[in-house]
Protein backbone atom coordinates (compact mmCIF):
# COMPACT_ATOMS: atom_id res chain seq x y z
CA UNK A 1 0.00 0.00 0.00
CA UNK A 2 0.83 3.72 -0.50
CA UNK A 3 -0.39 6.04 2.28
CA UNK A 4 -1.09 9.32 1.86
CA UNK A 5 -1.84 11.51 4.74
CA UNK A 6 -3.29 14.89 3.69
CA UNK A 7 -2.60 18.12 6.17
CA UNK A 8 -6.01 20.00 4.39
CA UNK A 9 -6.28 24.19 4.41
CA UNK A 10 -7.62 24.49 8.08
CA UNK A 11 -6.12 21.64 9.67
CA UNK A 12 -3.14 21.91 12.16
CA UNK A 13 0.50 22.33 11.41
CA UNK A 14 0.78 26.04 9.49
CA UNK A 15 -0.59 28.42 11.93
CA UNK A 16 -3.54 30.54 13.30
CA UNK A 17 -4.28 31.88 9.43
CA UNK A 18 -4.80 28.07 7.76
CA UNK A 19 -6.72 27.35 10.74
CA UNK A 20 -9.20 30.47 10.02
CA UNK A 21 -9.15 29.94 6.40
CA UNK A 22 -11.57 26.62 6.61
CA UNK A 23 -14.49 28.73 8.57
CA UNK A 24 -17.09 29.37 5.72
CA UNK A 25 -15.84 27.01 3.92
CA UNK A 26 -15.73 23.40 6.00
CA UNK A 27 -17.42 20.85 3.31
CA UNK A 28 -15.63 22.43 0.08
CA UNK A 29 -12.35 23.83 1.14
CA UNK A 30 -11.21 20.78 2.74
CA UNK A 31 -13.04 18.32 0.86
CA UNK A 32 -11.34 19.72 -2.21
CA UNK A 33 -7.37 20.42 -0.97
CA UNK A 34 -8.31 16.43 -0.61
CA UNK A 35 -9.21 15.22 -3.41
CA UNK A 36 -6.49 17.77 -5.09
CA UNK A 37 -3.82 15.88 -2.89
CA UNK A 38 -4.95 12.26 -4.28
CA UNK A 39 -5.05 13.62 -7.43
CA UNK A 40 -1.99 14.81 -7.38
CA UNK A 41 -0.21 11.93 -5.97
CA UNK A 42 -2.02 9.79 -8.97
CA UNK A 43 0.13 12.10 -11.24
CA UNK A 44 3.58 11.85 -9.34
CA UNK A 45 3.49 8.29 -8.44
CA UNK A 46 3.42 4.83 -10.11
CA UNK A 47 -0.24 4.04 -8.22
CA UNK A 48 -3.54 1.85 -9.12
CA UNK A 49 -6.21 4.55 -9.68
CA UNK A 50 -8.35 1.72 -9.57
CA UNK A 51 -7.66 0.80 -6.21
CA UNK A 52 -8.07 3.64 -3.88
CA UNK A 53 -9.40 3.64 -0.79
CA UNK A 54 -10.32 6.14 1.94
CA UNK A 55 -9.94 6.06 5.81
CA UNK A 56 -10.42 8.66 8.30
CA UNK A 57 -11.95 9.97 11.63
CA UNK A 58 -14.36 12.58 13.19
CA UNK A 59 -13.92 15.45 10.40
CA UNK A 60 -11.73 13.03 8.24
CA UNK A 61 -14.47 10.59 8.22
CA UNK A 62 -16.55 13.84 7.27
CA UNK A 63 -14.27 14.82 4.28
CA UNK A 64 -14.46 11.10 3.64
CA UNK A 65 -18.02 10.59 3.08
CA UNK A 66 -18.54 13.88 0.82
CA UNK A 67 -15.40 12.57 -1.53
CA UNK A 68 -17.02 9.19 -2.42
CA UNK A 69 -20.71 11.39 -2.76
CA UNK A 70 -18.92 13.56 -5.17
CA UNK A 71 -16.24 11.57 -6.50
CA UNK A 72 -18.43 8.08 -6.87
CA UNK A 73 -16.34 6.12 -9.09
CA UNK A 74 -12.95 6.96 -7.70
CA UNK A 75 -12.65 5.62 -4.50
CA UNK A 76 -13.61 1.23 -4.27
CA UNK A 77 -13.76 1.56 -0.42
CA UNK A 78 -14.41 3.65 2.52
CA UNK A 79 -14.11 3.11 6.11
CA UNK A 80 -14.53 6.18 8.86
CA UNK A 81 -14.69 6.58 12.24
CA UNK A 82 -17.50 8.63 14.07
CA UNK A 83 -18.38 10.89 11.04
CA UNK A 84 -20.25 14.17 10.94
CA UNK A 85 -23.34 13.16 8.17
CA UNK A 86 -25.87 15.74 8.57
CA UNK A 87 -24.45 18.82 10.28
CA UNK A 88 -28.73 19.82 10.41
CA UNK A 89 -29.64 16.98 12.21
CA UNK A 90 -26.59 16.81 14.74
CA UNK A 91 -27.65 20.79 16.58
CA UNK A 92 -28.47 19.67 20.03
CA UNK A 93 -26.93 16.20 20.06
CA UNK A 94 -23.03 17.37 20.35
CA UNK A 95 -20.91 19.11 23.22
CA UNK A 96 -19.59 21.50 20.91
CA UNK A 97 -22.97 22.53 19.49
CA UNK A 98 -21.47 25.77 18.21
CA UNK A 99 -19.14 24.23 15.55
CA UNK A 100 -22.13 24.02 13.13
CA UNK A 101 -22.27 27.87 13.07
CA UNK A 102 -19.06 28.97 13.22
CA UNK A 103 -17.37 26.72 10.85
CA UNK A 104 -20.23 27.84 8.23
CA UNK A 105 -18.86 31.42 9.15
CA UNK A 106 -22.62 32.04 11.49
CA UNK A 107 -22.86 34.01 14.49
CA UNK A 108 -23.46 31.59 17.51
CA UNK A 109 -24.90 32.15 20.84
CA UNK A 110 -26.19 29.22 23.37
CA UNK A 111 -29.65 30.35 23.39
CA UNK A 112 -30.21 30.69 19.34
CA UNK A 113 -32.93 28.66 17.41
CA UNK A 114 -31.44 27.63 13.83
CA UNK A 115 -33.19 30.04 11.03
CA UNK A 116 -34.38 28.40 7.79
CA UNK A 117 -31.85 29.53 5.76
CA UNK A 118 -29.06 27.73 8.80
CA UNK A 119 -30.61 24.72 8.14
CA UNK A 120 -30.17 24.75 4.12
CA UNK A 121 -26.52 25.96 4.67
CA UNK A 122 -25.40 23.19 7.15
CA UNK A 123 -27.46 20.71 4.79
CA UNK A 124 -25.50 21.92 1.93
CA UNK A 125 -22.45 21.24 3.54
CA UNK A 126 -23.04 17.71 4.95
CA UNK A 127 -22.00 14.60 3.26
CA UNK A 128 -25.76 13.53 3.66
CA UNK A 129 -26.69 16.04 0.27
CA UNK A 130 -24.73 13.61 -2.01
CA UNK A 131 -26.43 9.91 -0.54
CA UNK A 132 -27.86 9.53 -3.37
CA UNK A 133 -24.98 9.25 -5.62
CA UNK A 134 -22.66 7.31 -3.63
CA UNK A 135 -21.69 3.60 -4.52
CA UNK A 136 -18.26 2.96 -2.58
CA UNK A 137 -18.62 0.07 -0.03
CA UNK A 138 -18.32 1.76 3.38
CA UNK A 139 -17.91 0.82 6.87
CA UNK A 140 -19.19 3.33 9.81
CA UNK A 141 -17.90 2.79 12.91
CA UNK A 142 -18.99 4.48 16.28
CA UNK A 143 -19.13 4.85 19.76
CA UNK A 144 -22.68 4.33 21.91
CA UNK A 145 -21.22 6.96 24.10
CA UNK A 146 -19.66 9.82 21.78
CA UNK A 147 -20.73 12.80 23.04
CA UNK A 148 -18.44 14.72 20.17
CA UNK A 149 -20.92 13.18 17.25
CA UNK A 150 -23.82 11.28 18.16
CA UNK A 151 -23.68 7.89 16.72
CA UNK A 152 -26.85 8.25 15.26
CA UNK A 153 -25.66 10.59 12.40
CA UNK A 154 -24.02 7.32 10.62
CA UNK A 155 -26.86 5.22 11.48
CA UNK A 156 -28.94 8.18 9.45
CA UNK A 157 -26.08 7.76 6.74
CA UNK A 158 -26.85 3.58 6.98
CA UNK A 159 -30.19 3.25 6.42
CA UNK A 160 -29.90 5.72 3.07
CA UNK A 161 -27.32 3.72 2.20
CA UNK A 162 -28.74 0.41 2.78
CA UNK A 163 -31.87 1.00 1.30
CA UNK A 164 -30.27 1.51 -2.03
CA UNK A 165 -28.42 -1.79 -2.02
CA UNK A 166 -25.31 0.07 -0.94
CA UNK A 167 -22.52 -2.57 0.48
CA UNK A 168 -22.37 -0.84 4.12
CA UNK A 169 -21.57 -2.29 7.39
CA UNK A 170 -22.48 -0.16 10.75
CA UNK A 171 -20.07 -0.81 13.62
CA UNK A 172 -21.03 -0.07 17.01
CA UNK A 173 -19.11 -0.20 20.12
CA UNK A 174 -21.27 0.08 23.11
CA UNK A 175 -18.52 1.36 25.53
CA UNK A 176 -17.02 3.34 22.44
CA UNK A 177 -16.42 7.44 22.70
CA UNK A 178 -15.85 9.87 19.93
CA UNK A 179 -11.95 7.95 18.99
CA UNK A 180 -13.06 4.88 20.05
CA UNK A 181 -9.97 4.75 22.42
CA UNK A 182 -8.84 1.55 24.45
CA UNK A 183 -6.70 -1.40 23.75
CA UNK A 184 -9.75 -3.59 22.72
CA UNK A 185 -12.13 -1.37 21.07
CA UNK A 186 -9.17 0.80 19.00
CA UNK A 187 -8.13 -3.04 17.76
CA UNK A 188 -11.12 -4.30 16.77
CA UNK A 189 -12.07 -1.33 14.79
CA UNK A 190 -8.21 -1.14 13.16
CA UNK A 191 -8.72 -4.86 12.36
CA UNK A 192 -12.35 -4.56 10.44
CA UNK A 193 -11.27 -1.62 8.92
CA UNK A 194 -8.17 -3.43 7.36
CA UNK A 195 -10.38 -6.21 6.15
CA UNK A 196 -13.24 -3.78 4.70
CA UNK A 197 -10.57 -2.16 2.54
CA UNK A 198 -8.55 -5.31 1.66
CA UNK A 199 -12.06 -7.19 0.92
CA UNK A 200 -13.28 -4.38 -1.86
CA UNK A 201 -9.80 -3.66 -3.33
CA UNK A 202 -9.24 -7.24 -4.13
CA UNK A 203 -6.75 -7.85 -2.21
CA UNK A 204 -5.08 -11.34 -1.32
CA UNK A 205 -4.48 -11.44 2.33
CA UNK A 206 -1.71 -13.95 1.92
CA UNK A 207 0.27 -12.39 -0.06
CA UNK A 208 -1.11 -8.49 0.00
CA UNK A 209 -1.52 -8.08 -3.65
Amino acid sequence: FAVLMVNYRGSLGFGQASIDSLISHVGVQDVEDTQLAVELALQSELLDSNRIALLGGSHGGFICCHLIGRHPKMYKACAVRSPVINMATLLGTSDIPDWRYTSLGLPYCFERIPSEDDLVAMLLRSPIIHAAKVYTPLLLCVGAKDRRVSPYQAVEYYRVLQARGIPVRLLWYPEGNHTLDGVQIEADFFMNCAQWIMQHLLVDTATGK
